[in-house]
């Protein structure tokens, strides 16, 4: 049985980090239920879960269905846990390197090395005509871009997934853009034992 000792040195490192999690935990206190994810044993970014919370994590697993066409800037846990689950996945990554290490765990998932060009980068998606995707997920670099790039490729009643928007510049793109979408927000601990937020906007149209 672990002791005292050893949950305690688990917990989230260091002070400033503690400070910052109780402010989250007043404002959305049922991020709380999502703590039991420190405890568990490091985790590597391309272990097989996604690198969000777990609020999130049940909220996608939700919606997922197979054979969705999913296109996502940032690769790794996301791409190989939306391929296990039936996902079709395009993936795009500025690192070349943590490209060949994703793929060699999911080499179903087309995942395309993208480095030092913003323009190229952001712009990857343009080669699908609009309403292509059921899920596009903003979680790499660029993401206030790479959204509103995003958003006319989503089909109608589709997905646009923004992760850690409770950082000051992404709250205020969770906030201003797509008024018209319905927004749902998740805010709970992740692996990496702070607690961030991931915002699900969901295109008008088929029923959504």
């Amino acid at each position: 049985m672990p002791t005292l000792t050893s949950l305690v040195l688990r917990l989230p490192q260091p002070l400033p980090q503690w400070v910052a999690n109780t402010r989250t935990l007043i404002q959305h206190p049922r991020a709380l239920t999502t703590i039991g994810v420190i405890f568990r044993p490091n985790m590597e970014a391309d272990s097989g879960a996604p690198w969000w919370n777990d609020r999130a994590i049940r909220y996608i697993t939700e919606q997922l269905r197979p054979g969705d066409q999913v296109f996502e800037w940032g690769s790794g846990a996301s791409t190989i846990w939306l391929c296990d689950h039936g996902a079709k996945v395009i993936s795009i990554e500025h690192d070349a390197d943590w490209v060949e290490k994703v793929t060699s765990r999911c080499p179903t998932a087309d995942i395309r090395a993208i480095p030092g060009s913003a323009e190229d980068y952001i712009g990857a998606i343009g080669e699908f005509a609009d309403g292509s995707f059921d899920i596009v997920i903003v979680d790499g670099l660029y993401r206030p871009e790479c959204l509103r790039r995003g958003a006319s490729k989503v089909k109608p009643g589709g997905l646009l997934i923004l992760d850690d928007t409770d950082q000051a510049q992404l709250a205020r793109v969770r906030k201003t853009e797509l008024p018209q979408w319905k927004k749902v927000s998740f805010t709970g601990f992740k692996a990496s034992k702070d607690i961030r937020q991931t915002t699900f906007f969901r295109r008008p149209g088929l029923g959504a």
